[in-house]
Formats: C-alpha cells, structure tokens, sequence
C-alpha cells in the first residue's frame, strides 16, 4: 500500500478523513469528538479476542499477528483483552501468536456474550490504559461490540475492512470496500484515540504460533451485577454448518454462474451437507437471485479463508478470486480448463459439474455410511478420484 502523509490527506477539524482513491479524492469531516481520547500516552496495539469458551478464533489469532506487526513498527506493545468465563487457559496460546500483555477478565457474567457486561468493561478498560490502536473481528460479537465502545469513549471506527497499515506518520491507515466492492477507500483518524478497526475474517493470515513467546497475564477487576443487565441470555441454537456464516465457515462449497439455476445449487448444498461445509457463491450466482448476499464471496461480498474451498461453476475471476485466495487448500470442477481458477487450485477437475457432482455426492454418501464421517483427507481422496480430477503442482 501506498504510504499517506498527514498533509496528503488534507487534515480536517474532525476526528476522520476518507481518501477515495478510485473514485477521486473526498474529505469526510465529522463531529470532533466530544470525549475523544488524545495524544498521550498509550497502552499498545490491542486486539479484542473472539472465543467459543473453549478454544480461540481463528479471527482473533489472524489479527494478533497483524496487531504485533504494527506494535513492532510503532515501537509498542501488543495486546490481547480475553473477557470470559474460566479463560485462563486460552492466555498462553495468546502470547505464543504474538501479544506480550493478556489483559484478562473473568466473570461467570461474561460467559455468553451480552454488551451490557462487555461494554462498560471494555470502556473503563481502554479509557484507563489509553490504547494507541483496537483491533476487532468483524465478526456478530465485533461488529455489535465495536460501535458500542467507540461511541462511548468518543473516537471513530472504521468497520469491515480489508486490511490496516501505517502511514508515513504513523496513522492507521484502515482500508475498506466502499459503493459495493467497486471502490476502496483509506481511511485515517489523526486526532482521535484510539483508532478502531473490524477487519474482515480471513483478511489476513494467521502467524505460526512461537512456544517460546510467553505473555504477561494480568488480571481486570469485574464489578458486575445480574441486576444491571438488561439483556439475558435464554437459549443457544446451533445452526447447521451449510447455514454458517462463509465467513466462520472452515470448510466451504461454493458455486458459479455454471451452476446454470437455482435448483442446480441443490447439487451444491447436497454436497456442502455431506462434507460439513457452508454454501457460497459468486456475484453472478448472487446477482441472478440463486443465492442471497449475504453467502457473497469476493470483493464485493466476504473474505474467507477456510482450511477447504470447493469452487463449482466459477470462473475464477480476480473480483471472486480476492476474497478467497487465501484458502489452505483449493479444489476447483469447471468444464473449461483454461478457467483462471485453475490456476490457484491445488486439485482441478474438469468436467460437467452436473456430471461431477452427483457422482461425488454418491461416492460421499458411501463414505458415510461406512465410516459415519467424512474428513478432509477423505473427501480430497475421493475428489481426486472423480473422473478429470488432476493434482495441480
């Protein structure tokens, strides 16, 4: 990314300004702050951690790595803030991944998420430590969360981005899609503190995690009352994997403009059913009404990053190819092989994909009733066996 200067970028009296680089240049001037934090001292490059209870998201372990880049280019601190239940032990994989402080806070009020008891916390949290920068997924919980504490500590949040830098100055330079995916734009918030960001899941990738790194964890008073919640958690619902949002999604089936119809993504689903795995699709799958928006993958939808990516039908151009390149393993079935996607794929498969698929499905549902599963290595296997399958090297 281009570096920005604080005078390229025309400083406002407000608290932001957004550089639209493919549409020309605007200036957004807000409200300056009423409470926002200054210029001061900081409390480091903070990372809020998304968590099931049991084990670590894959966001929050993505933005831990990007959070140490920064403090390392700063010259500060990286820092995770763990909010939960009897979450001690989720702390060392924290400082493995790269945070050096572990702020936690443990509460069995803070079990399930509710902003009632994560908001205020938050607040107190950050207006005592003064943060430089906050990090959140754009996650359900990040994207409900984040507001909620920008707005009462006073400073901007730029939501959904694609990815963070620093400016020449050492702004946050927070990129993100604008006028549906055609455009991004940069974004800088000069006098305001801290800086807030939700990145995209999958926007960038996760560190390898260094058992020699350890984290200095330190305890947050909670002071919380049932009584002072409005909100109370009643039931939790799984949803099935095919329904999960892509986004959270490790193993995902996504389909094309080659699906032909919406009753041909029943092939599609059948398969994402079979393999555990979320349903997604391509702009043009979505613009023709197969499939709702919200299962977009690319640049005017979501960034994903699962451990499988099964691509039927799609081309495999870069608006589709940007918000999922960063998948472990790809497979792709498309009957032209000269589709661009076969060029990021690590098993293709050329054929009729309403010929291949119905015959994986077959070969799946045999595989399950047999084992009763069916795991990653198992469905490649079998993918590799389809007829036109071939290992890309």
């Amino acid at each position: 990314m281009e570096a920005l200067t604080e005078e390229e970028l025309i400083v406002s009296r407000g608290g932001w300004i957004t550089m639209e680089r493919a549409i020309g240049q605007r200036v957004h001037q807000g409200a300056r702050p009423r409470r926002a934090m200054r210029e001061g001292p900081t409390g480091g490059v903070w990372v809020i951690v998304d968590h099931t209870g049991d084990e670590v998201e894959d966001i929050a372990l993505e933005l831990l790595g990007q959070a140490r880049e920064l403090a390392d280019r700063l010259g500060l601190s990286a820092v995770a803030v763990l909010l939960g239940d009897d979450v001690r032990g989720l702390a060392p994989l924290l400082g493995q991944c790269g945070a050096e402080t572990v702020y936690l806070a443990e509460s069995p009020l803070l079990g399930a998420y509710n902003p009632d008891a994560y908001t205020p916390l938050l607040v107190d949290l950050i207006r005592g430590q003064r943060p430089s920068i906050v990090l959140w997924g754009a996650t359900d919980q990040g994207r409900d969360l984040a507001p909620r504490v920008a707005a009462r500590v006073g400073t901007g949040l730029a939501s959904n981005c694609t990815r963070v830098d620093l400016s020449k100055d050492g702004l946050l330079v927070m990129v993100r899609p604008v006028y549906g995916g055609k455009a991004s734009c940069n974004v800088v918030c000069p006098q305001a503190r801290p800086q807030m960001a939700t990145l995209q899941p999958g926007a960038v990738p996760a560190k390898r995690p260094d058992p020699s790194r350890e984290a200095q964890a330190i305890a947050v008073d909670v002071s919380l009352s049932p009584q002072g919640l409005r909100l109370r958690l009643e039931e939790v619902i799984k949803i099935p994997p095919s329904s999960l949002d892509v986004t959270e999604a490790e193993v995902i089936v996504a389909g094309g403009r080659g699906v032909g119809s919406k009753e041909g993504f029943h092939l599609v689903e059948q398969l994402a059913h079979l393999v555990g795995a979320a349903v997604a699709a391509s702009r043009p799958a979505v613009d023709a009404g197969w499939v709702p928006y919200e299962r977009q993958v690319g640049l005017s939808g979501k960034t994903v990053a699962p451990r499988l990516y099964i691509a039927c039908g799609i081309s495999g151009v870069n608006h589709h190819v940007v918000g999922m390149r960063d998948s472990r393993a790809v497979v792709a079935i498309d009957q032209d092989s000269q589709a661009p996607i076969f060029q990021i794929a690590d098993l293709k498969i050329v054929g009729d994909l309403h010929q291949v698929l119905p015959s994986l499905i077959e070969r799946l549902q045999r595989l399950r009733q047999e084992r009763g599963t069916a795991e990653d290595e198992e469905v490649l296997r079998t993918l590799a066996n389809v007829p036109g399958a071939r290992q890309v090297s």
